[in-house]
């Protein structure tokens, strides 16, 4: 019960802080989605900032670890870049709201997200190694030669955009909540595809 209750107030706080900003969301709000009285979300968070600080966390733990678990899977570079893809495609489906949190957070450069994003640190070898094995395939004349930061801002926009512009997609294709999920995992295997042929040698 007690671990359900947390939760539920962390998801809730994290609707409202993602769509009202830190400055608007009221505990208040956040207790009454919850299904709580005020007293009983201090119990558990003993004030908005400490439970602000605890949604950034949370967030973090819960995507990082799977980011960087796909950058050092074993395999092949492309088998790599379709166990990325797909982590990244199955985190955002899962954690719909965690691009424009996190955007948000970066556009406010709020010093506890730095902060967050250190004790992560972990993410980062990650990112390096990806890196590496990327720049010994160009070496070895088995794909491409771009800059590796490239690869990964092509992976992340082509992944994490449609997301972020749901509204817009939903409402000028007229695609629904259930249809837009099919939608991604169908894009997956056409974002893998693309990637992976952009790189190939002619």
């Amino acid at each position: 019960m007690q671990k359900h209750t947390e939760q539920s107030i962390l998801d809730n706080a994290r609707k409202h802080f993602i769509q009202k900003g830190y400055a608007a969301t009221r505990t208040q709000d956040i207790a009454d989605d919850a299904g709580i009285n005020k007293a009983m979300l201090h119990y558990y968070f003993r004030s908005k900032e400490k439970l602000y600080q605890e949604v950034i966390s949370y967030t973090l733990a819960e995507v990082l670890p799977r980011i960087a678990s796909a950058m050092t899977a074993q395999g092949t570079f492309f088998e790599r870049i379709e166990h990325l893809v797909s982590t990244y495609v199955e985190t955002i489906i899962d954690h719909p709201e965690m691009p424009l949190f996190v955007m948000y957070e970066l556009s406010q450069k709020r010093e506890g997200f730095i902060i967050e994003m250190k004790k992560h640190a972990a993410f980062f070898p990650a990112i390096q190694s990806f890196f590496e094995q990327m720049n010994k395939e160009v070496e070895a004349g088995k794909i491409r030669d771009i800059p590796p930061i490239h690869l990964i801002l092509n992976i992340l926009g082509m992944t994490v955009f449609p997301f972020m512009a749901k509204p817009v997609i939903s409402n000028i294709f007229d695609v629904p909540d259930e249809q837009f999920e099919i939608l991604m995992k169908e894009r997956k295997e056409i974002i893998i595809d693309f990637i992976t042929n952009s790189l190939k040698l002619d």
